[in-house]
């Protein structure tokens, strides 16, 4: 496969988690759960896919139970005034317990589940997941420049003091942020998840984490983001590929794995931030 299309195709998914964590991050609220919300809503996916014997349905009853959680679990937070990033921070480690707990319970292992209804013709699965989130994407990104909810949402975090001055409740669109994160991080699951035709614990493999990365990258700047998002989906190719060339066959391959978060690190420390006034 061509090299330029490979690289397209693993940026799809991270593309549109990405995009979930610019969202919160306008929104003055970090997403820090969608990493471990990519395993949750891959596991759901798998689930709900062998219960109803249709790919879409389940990937749509993955994202909404996955939407409704965080929606519940930020309406209690906010009420009891609880500290939003450490919620954030709790979110993640209970949405990685409890992929794991309702796999043991409704499959008895921990492990990979396979089956033959959830089983894909990747020819056929890879390029319509790839249209389908660059579609979503471009969708968001379009509502983030031209909309007046798009706006709302981009000085939500830096400008809060104007919402309120209209009558606008910040608080509101800080929970919109985190839903348009939940449903991204949990169709990004939903993809990798039909593409391998198995549900495989922490099949995130970082990719949470790297949107974050993308976001900080990108200095907030939907094509900067973007660009930071395909850098890290070509070292993901790299990582994947150098196996394979007799001159790496020696090293380690959790090394070589580790290849995206490496260019991560030293992105950020050679790419200069700017400065606060």
């Amino acid at each position: 496969m061509n090299i330029t299309l490979s690289v397209i195709h693993i940026a799809a998914p991270l593309l549109l988690v990405t995009l979930g964590g610019l969202i919160s991050e306008y929104a003055g609220r970090m997403a820090m759960f969608l990493e471990c919300m990519i395993n949750l809503g891959a596991f759901l996916c798998y689930a709900t896919t062998l219960w109803t014997g249709k790919l879409l349905l389940g990937i749509m009853l993955s994202v909404m139970l996955c939407t409704l959680l965080v929606i519940v679990i930020e309406g209690i937070a906010s009420r009891y005034k609880a500290n939003m990033f450490l919620i954030s921070l709790a979110m993640n480690m209970f949405f990685a317990a409890l992929a794991s707990f309702l796999s043991a319970t409704i499959f008895g292992t921990r492990g990979v589940l396979y089956h033959d209804v959830f089983r894909f013709d990747a020819r056929i699965v890879r390029p319509v997941t790839t249209v389908a989130c660059y579609a979503l994407a471009a969708a968001q990104i379009v509502m983030l420049k031209s909309s007046t909810l798009g706006l709302t949402l981009r000085i939500t975090g830096s400008d809060s003091d104007v919402l309120q001055a209209r009558g606008i409740s910040a608080a509101r669109y800080r929970t919109l942020s985190w839903i348009f994160a939940a449903v991204n991080a949990s169709l990004a699951g939903c993809v990798l998840a039909a593409r391998l035709s198995s549900y495989v614990p922490g099949m995130a493999g970082g990719r949470g984490w790297t949107a974050l990365a993308a976001v900080y990258l990108g200095k907030k700047h939907p094509v900067f983001v973007a660009l930071a998002v395909l850098v890290f989906s070509a070292a993901e190719y790299a990582s994947s590929t150098v196996q394979n060339i007799a001159i790496f066959k020696n090293m380690p391959s959790s090394l070589l794995l580790a290849l995206p978060y490496l260019v991560a690190l030293l992105l950020i420390v050679a790419v200069p931030q700017k400065k606060e006034g």
